[in-house]
């Protein structure tokens, strides 16, 4: 008998995604280091087997490719099935989970979960679903996604969560939102996106007027637009850095919205490695905004990385009234939630702060930081894969070995 290999699957780029990563180095200081599987550029190194597909770029042909794989799931599940299978990077992750032997994958985000449970049909496999977000409301603020990727997506992912072992998300309430909606006797882990504690600089004053800053992607419906209309309505001159990577024309068009307010208060800055993120803010920020738009229930369950991150650097924040923002920034005393994601909601919240409380906030932010640190969040995860784990200790490698070779031998 020897110890079950392990697999980690994600759709994305795995350098930059951070709570993959995560999970990546929890299994290897458990001793069980997993072949991990995902989107990488050919000098990418992750610290882990890593095995690695292109980074899709969003052209034309691969839109135009992704409507006609997607678009056939009005016909049934079956259509949908066809679509998913008919994507090359589909089959090669299948591939990749097979000739690792693991015992157990982590599938991050639904398309993930599709092939861990062909995987699992095949071999036995545990999987643990890390569905990060609400894949069937993630994007419904958008047309488009209503009318061709949701029907898609929804019908997946139901024909296939029952066959996960273990379910996870980022926030509280969307684990109570995901077991409501697919009725699972489980109530999903809620495991959030909290960043490894930093040793952060002594505490001093906040600067006046204040440098505000939000960090992360640069995207649509990040309430970005909003956050700069509300700038000239702002009755102290404050600063705002943008640090973040997005599409060229988004962020001409970002640029040009910010052009209203006088030079040198809204700074657009690339995205830095993922290790200078949190020491950056920590040097360079009071205060970290994340006014997300809330349209749609996804929103209102929002916990992103950036907040935590923030709180991790020892920044006040300001943030817009989703459900769970709200219970983390004022159940922790550290920061100000608008009434509404608008600008006038949004500069009104900025206008009520003095230098007074944005010292208190920070004192708070750094209080909290010791708790809400990956330290402390990582042992939810931990204790479900252990269960996984000790389940799966009995099972040899080479019984692995013979049923790959049995597969060869059936489709050969």
């Amino acid at each position: 008998m020897s110890d079950p290999l392990t697999a980690v699957l994600s759709f994305s780029r795995l350098p930059r995604d951070r709570r993959v990563l995560r999970q990546c180095a929890l299994l290897a200081q458990m001793g069980y280091p997993p072949r991990v599987i995902g989107y990488g550029a050919a000098g990418d190194d992750i610290g882990h087997d890593f095995r690695r597909w292109p980074v899709p770029q969003p052209t034309v042909s691969h839109r135009v490719s992704t409507v006609l794989r997607q678009g056939p799931a009005y016909l049934g599940l079956r259509a949908a099935e066809l679509g998913f299978w008919a994507e090359p990077r589909h089959r090669w992750a299948l591939g990749e989970l097979r000739r690792s032997q693991a015992r157990l994958v982590i599938a991050n985000d639904w398309p993930a979960l599709i092939v861990a449970k062909r995987w699992k049909a095949e071999t036995g496999g545990a999987i643990h679903y890390d569905s990060h977000e609400f894949a069937t409301l993630e994007f419904d603020e958008n047309l488009s996604w209503r009318l061709i990727y949701k029907r898609f997506v929804t019908l997946l992912e139901a024909s296939a969560i029952g066959s996960a072992d273990i379910i996870s998300t980022v926030g509280p309430r969307l684990a109570d939102a995901l077991q409501a909606y697919y009725g699972l006797a489980t109530r999903p882990l809620a495991i959030r996106n909290i960043p490894n504690r930093i040793a952060l600089p002594a505490a001093s004053p906040p600067h006046w007027p204040l440098r505000l800053l939000y960090h992360g992607q640069v995207l649509p419906n990040r309430g970005l637009e909003a956050l700069l209309d509300s700038a000239p309505h702002w009755q102290t001159p404050h600063t705002l850095t943008i640090r973040g990577d997005g599409d060229a024309g988004y962020l001409d068009e970002l640029r040009r919205r910010a052009s209203s307010v006088p030079s040198g208060h809204i700074v657009f800055e690339a995205a830095v490695p993922p290790d200078d993120v949190m020491p950056l803010a920590a040097a360079s920020a009071d205060l970290g905004v994340h006014f997300t738009p809330l349209e749609t229930k996804q929103r209102h369950f929002s916990l992103p990385n950036k907040l935590f991150e923030y709180i991790g650097s020892g920044l006040a924040v300001a943030v817009s009234p989703g459900a769970d923002l709200r219970e983390i920034v004022q159940g922790y005393g550290l920061g100000v939630v608008s009434r509404d994601a608008g600008p006038a909601a949004i500069a009104e919240a900025i206008n009520g702060l003095n230098a007074a409380q944005v010292a208190h906030y920070r004192e708070q932010a750094r209080l909290a930081a010791a708790k809400l640190c990956w330290e402390h969040e990582q042992h939810i995860l931990r204790e479900s894969l252990e269960k996984l784990l000790g389940n799966a200790k009995g099972y040899s490698r080479g019984e692995a070995s013979r049923k790959a070779d049995d597969r060869q031998a059936v489709s050969g």
